[in-house]
């Protein structure tokens, strides 16, 4: 009986160490990491602007995405604010006010991830990172359920960058 799960173990471990071994030898972890998202060369394009991302390891390249979301929540935050107060109509007004609820939601995730990303928590960090996802989408889908209306576009830029920083740092996490 023990030689059955010794041989188990043994091809376990043997199979885990070639599949991170080819991982490591690829040598292109942000591609590795974007490939799973959505827009994978909108993901690549994000996180290769920091140069640090060429020689990161997959820790550091889920701070460095991690840090890189904080300006861009900040600066969508803030048009939302922008494009609430230069609004007369009442609908849009209305899909502001909520698109502005839900970024005051992703920036307060983020907070919490980095937070639970510091101490290796990382089943956290993929809920709140999933959290701030729905959160962005739902400010996108408000434009969606009143169709007359078309969501500004770099809102919806900036949204779609931010939703590729949130799958970037859940794949990293899972694979942490």
């Amino acid at each position: 009986m023990a030689t059955p799960l010794i041989l188990t173990s043994f091809f376990t471990y043997a199979l885990l160490s070639i599949l991170f071994t080819s991982t490591l030898v690829k040598g292109d972890l942000v591609t590795d990491v974007c490939i799973k998202t959505s827009v994978p060369s909108l993901c690549e394009k994000l996180l290769r602007s920091d140069p640090h991302s060429k020689t990161a390891d997959l820790e550091t390249l889920g701070t460095i995405a991690l840090n890189m979301t904080t300006d861009l929540i900040k600066s969508t935050s803030t048009m939302v604010n922008s494009l609430l107060d230069k609004t007369t109509n009442a609908t849009l007004k209305e899909l502001y006010t909520l698109c502005s609820s839900f970024y005051t939601y992703v920036e307060y995730s983020r907070e919490i991830a980095i937070g639970y990303y510091g101490v290796k928590k990382y089943g956290q960090v993929i809920y709140f990172m999933t959290e701030s996802i729905g959160d962005v989408r739902s400010c996108d889908y408000g434009f969606v359920h009143k169709s007359v209306y078309e969501e500004d576009e770099k809102l919806r830029q900036a949204s779609l960058s931010l939703q590729q920083y949130f799958t970037a740092i859940i794949v990293i996490a899972i694979r942490l």
